[in-house]
């Protein structure tokens, strides 16, 4: 008698472990925004000598251009963001969301520069977030 009902346990434990195979789901995603600066900024660009020409050269056209009186401001940025999620849900009856687990990075390089009314650096200013990612 023993074995049966032992039997019987373990078809339970299986049938719950079967059923919680197809209402498990994992993902993964990565997102980039603007385009990588290719050139370090500390070494391309020389404060009242710079010129528009040569940033463009450089860095090529940037996301976005504020005119100002006294000159204009091109703006660089590049954004990289990693998620990934883990989720136990019965999708059917219920509706239910059992347990959640999310994971989200997110990182950014940004170059500013000032220019003056004749198209020559004023100043700059750069941060670089992006190699502070990690892999998952």
């Amino acid at each position: 008698m023993d074995s049966t009902k032992e039997r019987m346990n373990y078809s339970k434990i299986f049938i719950a472990l079967s059923l919680l195979l197809w209402i498990w789901g994992c993902s993964i995603g990565r997102i980039y925004v603007g385009s990588e600066l290719k050139n370090d900024p500390k070494e391309k660009i020389k404060t009242g000598s710079t010129t528009k020409s040569e940033i463009l050269e450089t860095f090529g056209p940037p996301d976005r251009i504020q005119k100002q009186y006294d000159g204009d401001i091109f703006v660089y940025a590049y954004l990289r963001k990693n998620s990934s999620k883990f989720t136990i849900e019965e999708p059917y009856i219920t509706n239910l969301t059992l347990f959640q687990y999310s994971r989200i990075q997110q990182k950014k390089d940004a170059l500013v520069i000032l220019f003056d009314k004749e198209g020559v650096v004023k100043n700059y200013g750069y941060q670089k977030g992006t190699p502070e990612l990690t892999t998952f």
